[in-house]
């Protein structure tokens, strides 16, 4: 990685990002030979004459195998391939070579700023859409539901692409998402023209010294807004029947497929329904174990194992066939494997998921696509599926949209009450602490304090006090007036909320809330205070600027629950904490008779909606 952007030398970095002392990266540069399959007829000829070559002189394999390349090597599913895999780039890019540089964890960052070209624009994602609507989703479930009622599979894993556009140098943008993802399995290739930059927490298959292990994910939460939300969220997944039966499937089918390649009754599963928790996500993880067959080759296993069960379904080769004729487009690397095939016979492949495709134009700039998925059921529903695949991408659009990677800062606002003290001081940096660790930013809370409180002293009446946290650590603080009071009761409109509920910026309060800015904007042209979101449900979720309260008729204040996507106020976690208010579904028809609006510089304010 020693290059400019514009070099197109391949190389290959396999990396582990996670926050562990032993974590490493394998770094492969300067490939002996490349092995490349662009028809499903080349597949298995190419992998064979990779294996062949790696036998006799030697060195290490590193790559990536499309999704279609495991179909290309059955018989039965070849045919499917024909014409669908050309646009999402070759079927197999192994490249040999003849060493590599491992590097601590600890030292990854900074050999990729090396790496990055600082001439170019900063790194950014944007906008990425689902290459299908909503409704088209929905029929694709409702075809494959009808499968799973007529007894032809048990669980498909349907997927659909995100796509957009990127711009600046890909090293720099893998840089920037690496500590969002917190990835295991990650991994950055340049095959010479594209780039792949894989973030996956998920083992496909590990060949160590005879013994194979697969750690098939399925089941997958958000993580929450602040810590009481995050255990909650964690504890259902674990509790969850379905997530478990769902996961059961997957590797039931892992060890029927590891039992073809496996000494007779050496396959057995460690820890069962296993929650592993990343910056954006908890997942349900099951680890399945077995010892290989004497006489079984590194192609074999690939042949027995690839692709992935956890995202095809059960009965896998059934579900493979449904699901190329429900999914509009060709997988390619997503859901496909990225990883490494040593001389010696030990090799470790990812499952491609949460991986970018980056295709170079012109001037630093270029396509990207994000594929997403989830396990469909009997009794999935189509929106909470939907949700789930755009949360699996939050850790992109936590890169920034629009706006790129590492643009956004965190933000407080609070009230100062002029005698040198925070009000609600202690709740502004449980909340900051939290967006910083699950957003990757740096934090120093015995800085922040320190600014804060010289601020403070500064202050003799009233005022606001703003604290910006940028992704670097670096720290700013401004205070202003108190803004004008608001008329009681203040003016409230209904606006529908303008982003996907699982969107990750309405459960941090950042610099990149223009959607919010809008919807002020909008309650301002109507002669109103404030603007009141409601989500695709038809339920309120929160104001612009405020949090939503209304009296429950028992001396109490219910406020919309953070699982619908919404700021956690720090008005809101003090009153909660007190025990006047509590979570509940809040419908329009529910303010009627008045409700309550509020944040953490204005208070509680009493407030009606706009005729």
């Amino acid at each position: 990685m020693a290059g400019a952007v514009a070099e197109t030398a391949p190389f290959v970095l396999l990396d582990d990002a996670r926050d562990d002392p032993a974590a490493e990266a394998r770094l492969y540069e300067h490939p002996a030979e490349v092995f490349v399959a662009r028809r499903p007829a080349d597949v298995g000829p190419v992998l064979a004459a990779a294996q062949d070559a790696l036998q006799s002189r030697g060195g290490t394999l590193a790559g990536c195998l499309a999704y279609e390349a495991g179909l290309a090597l059955e018989p039965r599913l070849a045919p499917l391939v024909a014409g669908r895999s050309g646009s999402a780039g070759p079927l197999v890019w192994l490249a040999r070579f003849d060493r590599c540089e491992t590097i601590k964890g600890a030292d990854v960052a900074a050999r990729l700023a090396a790496r990055s070209d600082a001439a170019v624009r900063a790194p950014g994602i944007g906008p990425l859409d689902p290459a299908v609507g909503p409704g088209t989703y929905a029929a694709q479930v409702a075809r494959l539901q009808r499968a799973i009622a007529d007894g032809d599979i048990y669980q498909a894993n349907l997927t659909f692409a995100l796509e957009g556009g990127y711009e600046g140098d890909p090293v720099a943008l893998y840089a920037a998402l690496r500590p969002l993802a917190g990835a295991g399995h990650g991994a950055l290739i340049h095959d010479g023209g594209h780039w792949l930059l894989s973030f996956s927490p998920e083992l496909f298959v590990a060949l160590t010294s005879g013994t194979l292990t697969a750690r098939p994910m399925k089941g997958t939460r958000p993580r929450g807004a602040d810590a009481a939300h995050d255990r909650a969220l964690r504890e259902a997944l674990a509790g969850s029947a379905k997530d478990r039966a769902e996961n059961l499937m997957i590797v039931d089918l892992m060890r029927n497929d590891l039992a073809r390649i496996a000494q007779p009754g050496s396959v057995q599963v460690a820890e069962p329904f296993r929650i592993e928790s990343f910056p954006t996500v908890h997942q349900m993880v099951t680890e399945v174990t077995a010892m290989l067959a004497d006489g079984v080759t590194g192609l074999d296993v690939l042949k027995a194992l690839f692709p992935s069960g956890s995202i095809t379904g059960a009965p896998k080769m059934r579900a493979i066939e449904l699901l190329a004729d429900v999914e509009s487009a060709p997988r390619g690397p997503y859901c496909g494997a990225i990883g490494r095939w040593e001389a010696g016979g030990d090799m470790a492949w990812n499952v491609a998921i949460r991986t970018l495709r980056l295709t170079p134009v012109e001037n630093a700039r270029g396509t990207a696509v994000l594929g997403v998925g989830s396990a469909i059921v009997a009794d999935s529903d189509p929106m909470t599926e939907w949700r789930e695949c755009l949360t699996k991408g939050a850790f992109v659009r936590a890169g920034g949209p629009e706006t790129g990677v590492a643009r956004f800062d965190l933000l407080e606002t609070m009230r100062a009450d002029g005698t040198g003290r925070i009000e609600l001081l202690a709740l502004h940096l449980q909340r900051l602490e939290a967006s910083a660790r699950e957003l990757g930013a740096a934090i120093d809370l015995h800085e922040i304090r320190n600014l804060v409180q010289a601020a403070c002293f500064r202050i003799e009446r009233p005022s606001v006090v703003r604290l910006r946290l940028s992704r670097s650590g670096k720290v700013a603080v401004e205070t202003r007036p108190l803004p004008a009071a608001w008329p009681e009761p203040a003016g409230c409109i209904l606006l529908p909320l303008p982003v996907d509920p699982g969107d990750w910026r309405l459960r941090h309060k950042t610099s990149d809330r223009h959607f919010y800015d809008e919807a002020s904007a909008a309650a301002a042209s109507a002669g109103a205070q404030e603007a009141l979101l409601v989500a695709p449900g038809g339920e309120v979720t929160e104001g612009a600027i405020t949090s939503v309260f209304v009296p429950d008729g028992a001396g109490r204040l219910v406020t919309p629950p953070l699982a619908l996507g919404l700021l956690p106020g720090v008005l809101r976690r003090s009153l909660l904490d007190s025990g006047k208010a509590r979570e509940g579904v809040v419908r329009p028809a529910d303010l009627a008779n008045g409700f309550f609006v509020g944040n953490a510089v204005r208070g509680l304010v009493p407030a009606r909606l706009q005729p």
